[in-house]
This record gives structure tokens, C-alpha cells and sequence, in this order.
């Protein structure tokens, strides 16, 4: 990707910037990344082929860069701004061989700006004509040469800020939802199981609260603010227990309200590089940066869902809520808004400083280049939460009673009110009670700081890399028809550290966060790597070029032990005009210190209840296996809201495998200057893949599997005394299999135009300028993923699901003609599956909901550049601005807009503009 691609994107979100290349995926990035309940807010990850952001090796430089997050390798692109890159490099096909561990989908290599002399500075500007997703940035780049030359000294400063985007602050994603179809008679019925409907609620909560019978779940009443009881609103179509359509409903609770897909975040730091020739052959160089990133996030408030009996003399009962409750044993459901939602306001710091030297040598048998250098990286993550409810305290706090005094207080402070066989509740601190009021947003600053507290975690990771390369060639002493050999290798010693430091209080148990324990790991790999190219013939008939090459790298691992990555690969040009390349590769992946060492920490899931009976028939097992675990028939589930659990490392995985071959074509025809085509076949197999499996998998495969129930998933989760799923725990597994398979296709053309101006000159007389033309594209054939060892034969295809489109291509068009210069930049997705398309006997998955698929959606981007000499003060000025997605294609209805439907544009149509002073 060059730097005039990233010029054009109209964000400085390298992450959003890279996963427009076909190759790469949307999942990972910030939006990608949004909503999770976790330590995942503003991250943002590269992903290769879909395989995952953890099997994507980022370089900078070609050199390793520190994890972003706790636990993992991959390296969170907010800490490589935008404005430090000079272009970026994919590789794939056997790189994990040449560039080590991680790299199974391949490398993202980024390119910094280096060697610069002069000064340039640039502000940008850009934001959706909603007024959504505004952003905009500062840069500057400064460097100089030294001694004639022989140093430089290169620095880059920057800030950027972009906006927090809310779920609801997009039409298309805003309560829409699905809702039961009445006409519905069963599977394979030809009519659809559910239709995408607009105001998709829940009844069952609201910040003002909702009461409901404790018994049969009835709905008896809302409120307003001030506590006064109302009619709750009567739905238009059901979406489950708890959620349905609504004409309008103002005392239902919107999720979207609470959904983060993009955090606020304002990020700042610096780079520093230099260079300085000690001798003609000995250049010592240094590479420092600090980055800091500040991210605003939130979650939907502390909430609960009937987990408490409200006593009949509660001193809040007015008369007109005890005439409605009718003396019934009431419970209620309430977002606690007047808390506040929860916070989870994080800072992000990386520190990075890489110094070495590198050079050459010559000697009587090869020329050697060399480098021998020290990397070291530390990111320092702090989170600051607010809004998590104390359970003790609060369920003391709204059993509310009238003292003898006639004054509100808690009934665990008035003895007089203590019913025969009362016991306090469990888990209080030591502050005095102070009632709080359920009904309504009535509650005092005293009430609310005695339910809730902060927290303050802290993670640290850290990276040291000590590496030594070299290359030569046999030019002096031995050549192949095509040439001498060529060899490159090195060394790598690597360690990577990474604390997890969780908050005292909520250790202790008593918030409604499950206890989290400090996590530590760390592990060592010490790694050596060669590689050759063999030129065979070259400039022979029929043979213009012919070579071969190959690379292999083993690695010992402190955690895993020993691995090896190896690859052979060939290049064949029978003329200069057609080549054929091909590679075949062995690649490993040790697992991280997330996925080995993780103690079970505490986190909330969002999953549905399988044995629901609006999901029952979704598989052809589930009937029998619900019946054979005790679910009722026609079961209602209120699971479809966050659910506690756990996740946790596992010490016993084992490395994965990959083995993955390419083959393709490239043309570059001679009647043809300026134009090249390419068609590369892929084929990636990983063996004994490490997955965690997530929490809705866990529960399904318990109730789908052939042959009765699984019990070794069926006993990673479990239900309450109501029937409902209330925990689930999740860990790391070797899973069975991950495979890819696809075509990557490019097509590139340059021509001066002044060219056909001369060969044509009646059609083209008088044009001018350059105009370059490219256009990458990738057809997946196949994305399947095993999910455990144990049922090789269950297999979820995910080609064709939203996130992972048949077709998908990016082109950009340039014409440049003087000062001016014209970029029209063009993106596509295919049609996908709203569904899962894994066949499943006897059910037809497109029935499962309207409409059954996304349409393809097209992007069109345009930018104009205008470059203005003889600037007072400057070597130049360049005026910038452009219109993202001109077209208006809105996002469609009814997506999230994060994890894999963050592949689609967010905004609608977007401006950006911006100038450049050069000094």
C-alpha cells in the first residue's frame, strides 16, 4: 500500500486504512473490536485471510513491535499513527519460515518514514455529513542531514482525535432487531422464522424500572422519572421473553443507547530516528517512539432482571404503586442509569526504542551485509472503571423500610423492622446503609456512591528482541547459469512479559464483578533462520528466468519446546513477458501468554438460549437433547441479555500448524508498458489450531450434538433455579482444523498520457499528465473452521457469511497533471449471508430470517490535490479534500456495525479536507 493510498483514506486509522485490502479482515479493528465487555476498547489489530488478528505478524520495518493488549502478540495499530508511515507491505506464502512465529497468515510489514530532510506539517479534518465520526489530526515530520551527510536525524509529531459513534446514533443499526413471524408453521415451510423489524425494546427494563409479578413474569407496571406508575406498552410482534416491537415505547430500555462502536479517543506522541555513518561500511542507527492513546468507553448500566424480591412494606411503595401491585409478590427489572453506565476509560502507553548497527564486509569468497540490533517495547494499558454496582450493598440499599422515627433507612440498620428469620445480606462493606429507590430516578449522590465504586486495573507488557542478520552471494566464486546463489540468515533471541494487574476491591469479592485474579506470564524463544535463492537459468530460450528458493527457521520455545517452520518455493519465465511462482510452507504458532496462562477471569457473555422455544427447531437435535437436559417444552428464555462467566488459559496446548501452499501467474506484456496482471492461488490448512471456544458455541454444541447430549460442553455452563442460562465458562483448545482457500488477483496500469498524445494525436492531441491505475481483489472459496478435536466431521463454513464475502476488490485510479491531482478510489463487497450457511439436515437456514442476505454493497471515494509553489515561508503548500462513500450507500438495516459487519461502511457519505505546508 503506498503512502498516497493512505494520503487519500481521509482517517489516520491505519487499522480502518488496511482492512479496505481485500486480503485483510474488518474484525479486528477498533469498531471491530467495540462492545466486548473487556480490555478490547480502541484496539486495533491487522487480520489476515480471516484466520485471526493473533496469526497476522506486524512489523515495523521488518522488525518485531510490542503486543498491545495483555496476553497477546498482536500489535494494536494506534501505536503506528498514520502519519509516521511511508507505505506498508503484505506478505503471505511461507512467511512465518523467513520472519518467525505468528506470522501463519502472513506479515504486515510497515515502512516508516526515514532519512528525511526538510520539514512538513499537515492538519486534516473530516467528518460524516450526519455529523457523525468526526476526526481530525495534526502532523509534523522534521528531518536533516549532518557531517556531509553521513547523519540524519528524523522526528515526527502528531495528534489526532477522533469521535465517540454510539449503536444509536445510526439510523440503520439503532433498535432495529428481529421479531417472530405469526405465519410461521416450522422449518422448511417456505415462510420466513423472523423478520427485521425498527424498535426492537425490552419491556422488561427501563431506567425508571419495570415491576413483574415474581411468579408468573407478568408485567404489572412501569414508571416515570418521578416514581409515578404507568401502563407499560403493549407490544407489536415478539422478539424473545424480554424483547419485542413497539409502536413507541419510552419506558422501554434501547441497548443500542449503550453500545460503543467507536470510542472517544484522542492519541498524541513521537518518533525519532537517526542514522550516522561511523565508517563507509558501519551505520549506526536508532529508532525511538512514544505514543499515548486516551479512550473514552462505556457498557449499558449495572442492571437487574427480577434477582430481587421487593418487600410489601417497602417505604417506597406509594399508595398508587401498592393499588397496582395488588398485593402481589412483585420483582423488577431496571437499568441503574442514575449509577451511571460503566465506565472503562483507558490509557495507552508504548514505548518503543530499537538501536543497532548494520553494514557490510567483503572478504576473498562473498561480499556480507549484516545487521545486529536490540528492540525493546513496553505498553502500559491503565483501565478506570466507574459504574459497577456493590450486589451486598445494593441489596440492602432497596430493602427500604420506615423507621420508628418515621424517616427512610435500610432495614438491616432498623431491628424493629426485622422480620422473624431475616438475615442481612452477604457481602456489605463497612459504610452505613443508604436507601435506594427502584422506582423512578430519585436516587440522592449518597445512595448512589454507597451501591457502586471505581476500579483501577493495569496491565503491562513487554517485549526484548536481541537479532542478527546477514546475506551474501557466491558471485565471487561459484555462479549458476541464472546467476550466483544467494543466502540470507540470522538469529532472534526473543522474550515477551506481559502483568495483569486487577483491582484490590474488586479481588475481594464484593463487587458485581466476579473476583478477577492478577495474571503473569511470560516465555523466551530463541530462533534461527536461513534462507537461499538458486537462480538456475536466466536468458535462455524458453527459459528466461528459472529459480528456486527456499527457507527454514527452528525455533525453541521456554513454553512449547522445539518448532520448525520451513518453505521451498520456484519462479519460472519461459519469456519475459510470462512468469509462474509457487511456494509450499510448514508454519507454527506457539500459543500466547493469553491463551496458555490465563487464571479464570471473570466477564460477561452475550449469547441466546438454544432450547428457547423460538430456537428450537434452528437444529435437527435440539428437540431431544433439550427434552433429555429437563427444558420444558416451549420454554421461553430470558437468556438473550449479557450472562456472567469466565474465561480462562489453558497451560496444556500444544504449538499449531500450518501448512499452506500458492501458486499463480504474473503478466507483464512488452506491447504493453506500464501494465502487469496476477492471479495467485492460496491454500492455508492449520492443524491443531488454538481457539477459544466462544460462549453461544459452547452452549449450542451441548444441545446439537448427534447421538444425545455432549457433556463436555453441556457441563461448561449452567442454570438457575428459573431454568435460565447463568454461567458459562470458556477456555482455549486445540481446535481440530482452520482452513482457507482462495484466488488473489491484481491488476495494475501507468501511462503518461503525453504518450498518446503522440501515437494519436486526432484522439488524444493535447492531453497531458499521469494517470495510474490498480485494482486488487481477492475470491474466497472456502473459510471452514473445525471447531473441536473430538467431531473432525462438524464443520462451520463461514464463506459467504457477513465478514467473509465470495468476492471482495478495492481499485484506485490517479491522474496527476501538474500541481493537480485526481484519485477515485472504489470498493466492493459481495451479497452475504445474514445466516449461518452450514448445512444442517433438515433445515432450510434462509427461512431463519427477512431478508435472508446483504446486498453487495459498492463504495466510491473521491480526493483533489492542489500543490502551490513559491509559498512565502514554505517550499510548498498542498490543499487536500474529498468526499468518502459520495454515493450515500448507507450501512443495511438490522447489522450490529461491529465485529464482522464492521466490513461496511458506518456513515454514509463523508467529507475531509485538509492542508500541507513543506519547509
Amino acid at each position: 500500500m503506498p503512502r498516497e493510498a493512505i494520503d487519500n483514506a481521509g482517517t489516520q486509522n491505519l487499522g480502518d486504512i488496511l482492512a479496505q485490502l481485500p486480503a485483510l479482515s474488518a474484525n479486528a479493528t477498533v469498531r471491530g473490536n467495540s462492545d466486548s465487555f473487556g480490555d478490547d476498547g480502541g484496539l486495533n489489530f491487522a487480520n489476515l485471510r480471516n484466520l485471526g488478528a493473533s496469526r497476522t505478524l506486524t512489523l515495523i520495518d521488518g522488525k518485531r513491535h510490542v503486543g498491545g493488549d495483555a496476553g497477546n502478540a498482536a500489535v494494536d495499530l494506534n501505536a503506528v499513527p498514520a502519519a509516521l508511515v511511508d507505505h506498508v507491505e503484505v506478505i503471505t506464502g511461507g512467511a512465518s519460515a523467513v520472519y518467525g512465529s505468528d506470522a501463519v497468515s502472513g506479515v504486515v510489514n510497515i515502512i516508516l518514514k526515514d532519512d528525511y530532510e526538510g520539514g512538513e506539517m499537515t492538519a486534516q479534518y473530516g467528518g460524516a455529513e450526519s455529523g457523525a465520526g468526526k476526526a481530525w489530526s495534526v502532523n509534523g515530520v522534521f528531518g536533516k542531514n549532518f557531517l556531509d551527510g553521513r547523519a540524519n536525524l528524523t522526528a515526527t509529531l502528531f495528534y489526532d482525535h477522533s469521535d465517540q459513534v454510539l449503536a444509536s446514533d445510526i439510523k440503520a443499526i439503532k433498535n432495529w432487531g428481529t421479531i417472530l413471524n405469526p405465519d410461521d408453521t416450522g422449518p422448511n415451510d417456505g415462510v420466513p422464522n423472523r423478520f427485521i423489524v425498527p424498535n426492537v425494546l425490552t419491556d422488561f427494563l427501563d431506567e425508571n424500572g419495570v415491576i413483574f409479578d415474581a411468579g408468573t413474569f407478568e408485567i404489572i407496571s412501569a414508571f416515570t422519572r418521578d416514581g409515578r406508575p404507568v401502563p407499560q406498552q403493549p407490544r407489536l410482534g415478539d422478539n424473545s421473553f424480554a424483547f419485542g416491537q413497539f409502536a413507541d415505547c419510552e419506558t422501554c430500555a434501547s441497548l443500542d443507547d449503550y453500545v460503543v462502536l467507536v470510542p472517544k479517543t484522542d492519541r498524541y506522541g513521537a518518533n525519532v530516528r537517526g542514522r550516522f555513518d561511523i565508517t563507509d561500511n558501519v551505520t549506526a542507527y536508532v529508532d525511538a517512539k512514544y505514543v499515548r492513546s486516551e479512550i473514552k468507553d462505556f457498557f449499558q448500566p449495572s442492571f437487574t432482571f427480577g434477582d430481587y424480591l421487593i418487600e410489601p412494606d417497602n417505604a417506597f411503595i406509594t399508595p398508587e404503586i401498592a393499588t397496582v401491585v395488588a398485593g402481589r409478590d412483585i420483582t423488577f427489572g431496571r437499568f441503574n442509569e442514575d449509577i451511571g453506565v460503566r465506565t472503562n476509560d483507558i490509557t495507552r502507553e508504548t514505548y518503543r526504542a530499537v538501536a543497532g548497527l548494520k553494514g557490510k564486509f567483503e572478504t576473498g569468497l562473498a561480499d556480507f551485509d549484516w545487521d545486529l540490533s536490540y528492540n525493546y517495547g513496553e505498553t502500559q494499558n491503565t483501565f478506570k472503571g466507574s459504574g459497577n454496582t456493590i450486589p451486598g450493598n445494593y441489596a440492602a440499599a432497596i430493602d427500604a423500610v420506615r423507621a420508628p422515627d418515621g424517616s427512610i433507612q435500610c432495614r438491616v440498620n432498623v431491628p424493629s423492622a426485622q422480620y422473624l428469620g431475616y438475615v442481612a445480606p452477604t457481602g456489605m462493606t463497612n459504610e452505613t446503609c443508604v436507601p435506594f429507590n427502584v422506582f423512578g430516578r430519585q436516587n440522592t449522590a449518597a445512595a448512589i456512591d454507597y451501591v457502586s465504586h471505581d476500579s483501577t486495573r493495569t496491565h503491562t507488557i513487554t517485549q526484548e528482541v536481541v537479532s542478527g542478520l546477514f546475506n551474501f552471494d557466491t558471485s565471487k566464486f561459484f555462479n549458476l547459469p541464472g546467476g550466483p546463489l544467494a543466502f540470507a540468515g540470522g538469529f532472534e533471541y526473543r522474550k515477551e512479559t506481559s502483568e495483569n494487574i486487577n483491582d484490590a476491591f474488586v479481588k475481594s469479592g464484593l463487587s458485581e464483578t466476579a473476583p478477577q485474579p492478577d495474571a503473569y506470564g511470560e516465555f523466551d524463544v530463541t530462533e534461527g533462520f536461513l534462507e537461499f535463492n538458486a537462480p538456475l537459468l536466466a536468458d535462455m530460450p524458453f527459459a528466461y528466468r528459472l529459480s528456486i528458493d527456499g527457507a527454514y527457521r527452528y525455533a525453541d520455545y521456554s513454553t512449547v519446546g522445539g518448532a520448525e517452520a520451513w518453505k521451498v518455493g520456484g519462479v519460472y519465465a519461459p519469456v519475459r513477458d510470462v512468469t509462474f511462482r509457487g511456494t509450499y510452507s510448514r508454519a507454527v504458532r506457539a500459543p500466547n501468554i493469553t491463551e496458555a496462562f490465563l487464571p479464570a477471569t471473570a466477564g460477561f457473555f452475550s449469547v441466546t438460549d438454544p432450547c428457547d422455544v423460538t430456537n428450537i427447531n434452528q437444529d435437527p437435535n435440539r428437540v431431544a437433547n433439550c427434552a433429555a437436559a429437563g427444558v420444558p417444552v416451549g420454554f421461553n428464555s430470558n437468556t438473550n441479555a449479557s450472562i456472567d462467566g469466565t474465561s480462562s488459559g489453558n497451560p496444556n496446548l500444544n504449538a499449531e500448524e500450518a501448512k499452506s501452499w500458492t501458486a499463480g501467474v504474473v503478466l507483464q506484456p512488452r506491447w504493453m508498458p506500464g501494465f502487469s496482471f496476477t492471479a495467485d492461488y492460496y491454500d492455508i490448512r492449520i492443524d491443531d489450531a488454538i481457539a477459544s471456544i466462544g460462549a453461544q458455541s459452547i452452549i449450542n454444541n451441548c444441545y446439537d450434538a448427534n447421538g444425545g447430549l455432549d457433556a463436555g460442553y453441556c457441563s461448561l455452563f449452567t442454570r438457575g433455579a428459573d431454568g435460565n442460562i447463568n454461567f458459562v465458562e470458556t477456555t482455549y483448545i486445540n481446535a481440530a482444523a482452520l482452513e482457507t482457500t482462495g484466488w488473489d488477483f491484481q491488476v495494475a496500469y501507468t501511462k503518461n498520457l503525453e504518450e498518446l498524445a503522440l501515437d494519436h494525436p486526432t484522439m488524444f492531441g493535447g492531453i497531458k499528465g499521469r494517470l495510474s491505475a490498480s485494482l486488487t481483489a481477492n475470491h474466497l472459496t472456502k473459510l471452514n473452521f473445525f471447531e473441536f478435536q473430538d467431531r473432525p466431521d462438524q464443520v462451520n463454513i463461514n464463506k459467504g457469511e457477513i465478514g467473509a464475502p465470495e468476492w471482495a476488490f478495492q481499485s484506485r485510479v490517479n491522474y496527476t497533471n501538474g500541481p493537480l491531482t485526481l484519485a477515485w478510489e472504489a470498493r466492493f463487497q459481495d451479497e452475504v449471508a445474514r445466516f449461518d450457511v452450514t448445512p444442517k439436515a433438515g433445515i432450510n437456514p434462509e427461512e431463519n430470517t427477512y431478508p435472508a442476505y446483504v446486498r453487495a454493497q459498492f463504495y466510491h471515494d473521491f480526493t483533489v490535490r492542489y500543490a502551490i509553489e513559491n509559498v512565502p515561508y514554505a517550499r510548498g503548500l498542498e490543499v487536500f479534500g474529498g468526499v468518502k462513500n459520495a454515493f450515500n450507500n448507507t450501512l443495511p438495516y438490522g447489522l450490529s456495525g461491529n465485529g464482522t459487519s464492521s466490513i461496511y461502511d458506518l456513515y454514509g457519505r463523508q467529507f475531509f479536507g485538509g492542508i500541507r505546508a513543506r519547509f
